[in-house]
């Protein structure tokens, strides 16, 4: 018996014919664009209220669709922050987002290296690393302060061992000026992060490149910096960000454990929106506004500063 070459249907006419004829009927490319759009129409609703809410902010910090009659000019809300402490608290919140984003991302690293390192049968109790994660940000922040705060656990502890006279002796952590209290909280909550991330990389990475760094007489440093470090550049990278724009913006920590001179920039807002006259709420919108800028200008920066790294890395 010989195999047919096309596959006949029940009229007799070769399969798909008929389809074809269907869809000759259709203009080419007519419904590309909606099978492309109709996944993402459950966005759509967050895409609205995020649009609305930045063009809400962007009005009302030119003078614009305020609840009261606004006397300023368009451009005095941004003319107003060019004072020393609005700068202040942008330097201390850039401080504190670079430097928590920083230890977080290079601690998770270490912590997600030392794990994926150990024998199978002791990895599956690493997993509370994950205990911060499930906890939120104000709690957290509760723990630094029981913990490091001038009547915590461990200035008792001190007092009572007698390295300090009193409470009050302790260094500040909490309500620093300098911002510690927000980095260790900031650190211990973002490092878990970091380590999900990198772990999960590292499961995919081949162990026997390892074992060929150490036959040919490579150290732990060398396998960790040329190895494992540019295995993981894209996560760590996108952890950064994400920790770096979260530690600008957060206000739950700064609320609760921050100093009240300078302020977080969040901080400053919620002051400027809620505590002080109603025409101080177009200089916290304008803020608000520039922040965003700031947090766009700051992901296309930064990675194309990662890219044109990684491209140098690669010429070498």
């Amino acid at each position: 018996m010989r195999v047919r070459d096309k596959v006949v249907g029940q009229s007799g006419k070769p399969f798909g014919s008929s389809l074809q004829k269907d869809f000759s009927a259709v203009p080419a490319g007519s419904s590309a664009p909606f099978r492309h759009i109709i996944p993402l129409l459950p966005l759509l609703p967050l895409v609205l209220l995020f649009a609305g809410g930045l063009c809400l902010a962007l009005g009302q910090s030119f003078g614009m669709w305020l609840p009261f009659a606004y006397d300023g000019g368009v451009w005095d809300a941004y003319t107003a922050l060019a004072q020393p402490h609005v700068f202040k608290s942008i330097l201390l919140s850039l401080w504190v987002a670079f430097v928590s984003a920083f230890l977080a991302v290079w601690l998770g690293l270490f912590l997600a290296y030392g794990v994926w390192k150990l024998p199978d049968t002791l990895q599956k109790y690493a997993v509370i690393y994950k205990a911060p994660l499930v906890l939120p940000h104000i709690a957290v922040g509760f723990i630094i302060l029981v913990f490091w705060g001038k009547s915590g656990i461990l200035s008792s502890l001190a007092y009572h061992l007698g390295a300090i006279e009193q409470t009050g002796d302790f260094p500040t952590i909490t309500y620093s000026p300098y911002g510690l209290g927000l980095i260790m909280a900031y650190v211990l909550k973002g490092a878990p992060f970091v380590i999900i991330l990198a772990y999960g990389m590292l499961k995919r990475f081949d162990f026997r490149l390892v074992q060929t760094a150490r036959m040919l007489g490579g150290s732990e440093s060398i396998i960790f910096f040329r190895l494992i470090v540019p295995f993981l550049k894209p996560v760590l990278h996108t952890a950064f960000i994400i920790l770096f724009l979260y530690a600008v913006g957060a206000f739950d920590i700064p609320f609760l454990i921050g100093g009240s001179v300078p302020e977080m920039l969040p901080i400053k807002i919620y002051n400027l929106y809620f505590k002080r006259e109603l025409t101080d709420r177009p200089q916290a919108m304008a803020i608000l506004s520039l922040m965003f800028l700031f947090s766009a200008v700051f992901i296309a920066g930064y990675l194309r500063l990662a890219g044109r790294m990684h491209q140098e890395e690669r010429k070498l």
